[in-house]
């Protein structure tokens, strides 16, 4: 039996995060995570910024990214206009990306579920450990979907 070779890191995509957050201390603690998980290896990923929902709009299209962590109360446009512009136009340039939701309040959870979010994550609970765990596992999810070419659908 022959081993198949490894894949040359160099040539692997580094996945792109997009961070939506109209709030300075969040943006800074959750951009001071990405930083240290890419100097100890825990994840590796480059990262795109939006202070609110229209700049996310503007360049959404033009960043590609691989997963968006957006903030649901933003001025201009809110986390849910950021969500329907991504399900109506980016869904179908980017249908890998995987869409995640900042928020505490169990009203916006249940309204995004309905609106095709598909991740949520508590933003009093923005602790490293928990917070690296769970997008490499989504990053997982997104490569192995974009590998096999078919959004991952288990409730369908």
């Amino acid at each position: 039996m022959t081993a198949k070779p490894v894949e040359d890191q160099a040539a692997v995509k580094v996945p792109t995060i997009m961070l939506v957050e109209d709030n300075p201390p969040t943006m800074e603690l959750v951009t001071e995570y990405f930083v240290l998980a890419n100097e100890k290896g825990h994840l590796r990923c480059d990262t795109v910024q939006a202070k609110d929902g229209q700049e996310a709009i503007n360049i959404i299209d033009i960043a590609q990214p691989d997963m968006i962590l957006c903030d649901i109360q933003m001025p201009e446009k809110d986390g849910f206009e950021v969500l329907s512009h991504f399900n109506n136009w980016s869904r179908k340039h980017n249908p890998y990306c995987f869409f995640c939701f900042f928020s505490n309040s169990e009203e916006e959870k249940a309204r995004a579920f309905k609106e095709g979010v598909d991740g949520f994550l508590a933003k009093k609970a923005l602790d490293y450990y928990p917070l690296t765990l769970q997008l490499r596992s989504w990053l997982k999810l997104v490569a192995f979907e974009r590998k096999y070419g078919e959004k991952m659908k288990w409730y369908e």
